[in-house]
């Protein structure tokens, strides 16, 4: 540790390259590796890099090295969730997720027609606010949380315009359907929410789950019902996974 005295009045100064002339408390120093090895392990499932090699702490020049791998690893977490792997090609990979299962559910709604696919069409606008947050988010270092919220107020404000029709057509013969794409796109604030995305999408997912069921139950006679159903919790999967490949730990970012 070191002071500097600066218009008289004592001024704590911290750098890696200070020489370290107390001994460290060796419990300290064991608790200091044990979180320098969970980083390391994250650092890893995020396919940023292997650990390095670890060996016990003795000397101060053990300690100097411990808190370098600790500032490395640090580093390199903080370049995943603010872009790191695939923050280029974040809108790419999510265009072939809207072609995917979600084309499909898109496709069964029209056909189905009715309150189904005036609900869908607003989703339909609401998968495209995200991409578009996502394209901004992709050339954009990230801002503060007050620039983020109106970043995503486009999705927060679709979302809850098809909660809204949702509530206006309960007495709708396809409530359960309404009810089933109110549960899931709820899943597309993720965006903002805390916590892994991939969590928050699949939570989403299994309330949506509930109504696809009753959909299931009460159109058992009828297969485009069902096929509709399956193709919507399909596509709810496919963004979790689209999440938890490019966004594990929260919206990747521009890197710096």
């Amino acid at each position: 540790m070191d002071f500097k005295r600066k218009c008289g009045v004592k001024v704590f100064v911290s750098t890696c390259s200070m020489q370290i002339n107390m001994p460290a408390n060796q419990a300290t120093l064991n608790r200091l590796e044990v979180v320098l090895a969970r980083l390391e392990t994250v650092a890893v499932k995020l396919g940023i890099d292997s650990p390095a090699k670890r060996g016990h702490v003795q000397s101060s020049a053990d300690i100097l090295s411990l808190v370098e791998r600790l500032e490395a690893a640090a580093d390199k977490i903080e370049q995943q969730s603010s872009g790191g792997v695939g923050s280029g090609k974040i809108v790419e990979f999510y265009d072939e997720f809207l072609g995917g299962k979600l084309k499909t559910f898109f496709k069964l709604s029209d056909e189905l027609g009715g309150d189904v696919k005036s609900q869908v069409d607003l989703v339909k606008k609401l998968f495209q606010a995200q991409r578009e947050f996502l394209g901004k988010a992709s050339s954009t270092k990230m801002p503060p949380n007050d620039k983020i919220a109106a970043m995503i107020q486009p999705t927060v404000q679709l979302r809850q315009e098809v909660e809204a029709f949702r509530d206006r057509n309960r007495k709708s013969q396809f409530f359960n359907h309404l009810s089933a794409v109110s549960e899931g796109t709820e899943a597309l604030l993720w965006v903002g929410a805390p916590g892994k995305p991939d969590i928050f999408v699949r939570d989403r997912k299994d309330g949506a789950v509930f109504f696809t069921n009753r959909v299931l139950k009460d159109f058992k006679q009828n297969p485009k019902h069902a096929e509709w159903a399956h193709s919507y919790i399909a596509a709810l999967v496919e963004l979790q996974r689209y999440c938890k490949e490019f966004h594990p730990i929260g919206v990747s970012w521009a890197a710096e």
